[in-house]
């Protein structure tokens, strides 16, 4: 497998409140990747995804590797790791006033022989790719959605909604944090792709599928779709994890 790990200011702001990155046990067979995109203000987004990814590395460095080879023991890790972030994040929080009120969303994925289980919280997302497209294997945990999935605005009205920055879940915000644990299999000719909502605000499902089926390491065709999510605008922090189990090679079945 080939991957990338890439973060980016954007074109507005003065501060990346995004934290990313990538850790391997077993020499490589087991991987987490983690995007986490901070809300609170300049300070409190900073530490709350800074808190979210170092916290992940430290539960991940001390974990036992045979406890992440099945789907449930990835899920039981995530769902166990969430809950202390959650609660150190909430505490900080509330012990420091310039940080109050701060959160983070979460994108974690565990890979370990072809399987991947992730772990959301957030409008940060994670798509599946294959030779035939993207597949957004998360749901946005926003206020926009919500009103989305209830029928009551359009595809459309969602894209301007004044509100469709108000996340409804988020490590950090709340005493409790449940994620959304999901299965997928990474086999032969698939990718995966994690990403914070600048680029999903910038870039459809299939725009960044066309992308990572281009030409080009894992690493540019990462460039390539922080450059894209700039070229309209870039008014967000944007992060990017791609996982390409040689999807370009792959028959898309």
């Amino acid at each position: 497998m080939d991957f990338a790990v890439q973060t980016h200011v954007g074109m507005k702001r003065r501060v990346n409140e995004d934290h990313t990155s990538i850790f391997t046990k077993e020499n490589g067979r087991i991987l987490l990747a983690i995007v986490a995109d901070g809300m609170g203000g300049h300070k409190g987004g900073d530490t709350a995804s800074r808190m979210a990814v170092e916290g992940m590395m430290r539960e991940f460095g001390k974990t036992d590797p045979g406890s992440l080879a099945t789907h449930e023991g990835r899920a039981a890790w995530l769902t166990g790791a969430t809950e202390t972030l959650n609660r150190e994040l909430y505490e900080y929080s509330r012990q420091n006033e310039e940080c109050r009120g701060m959160g983070t969303t979460l994108e974690a994925a565990i890979v370990a022989r072809g399987e991947v289980t992730v772990c959301h919280l957030g409008d940060s997302r994670t798509y599946l790719i294959r030779r035939d497209g993207a597949t957004q294997l998360t749901k946005d945990h926003s206020l926009v959605n919500i009103l989305l999935e209830n029928g009551e605005i359009t595809e459309e009205e969602a894209v301007q909604h004044p509100k469709r920055n108000v996340i409804m879940k988020a490590l950090g915000t709340d005493a409790e944090a449940e994620p959304d644990i999901i299965p997928v299999e990474l086999g032969h000719g698939t990718a995966l792709l994690l990403c914070s909502d600048g680029l999903s605000n910038k870039l459809s499902g299939d725009e960044i599928a066309d992308t990572v089926l281009a030409d080009g390491t894992a690493g540019e065709r990462a460039d390539l779709l922080i450059a894209s999510a700039n070229e309209r605008g870039g008014e967000d922090n944007i992060s990017v994890i791609l996982i390409d189990n040689e999807v370009r090679e792959g028959d898309g079945r």
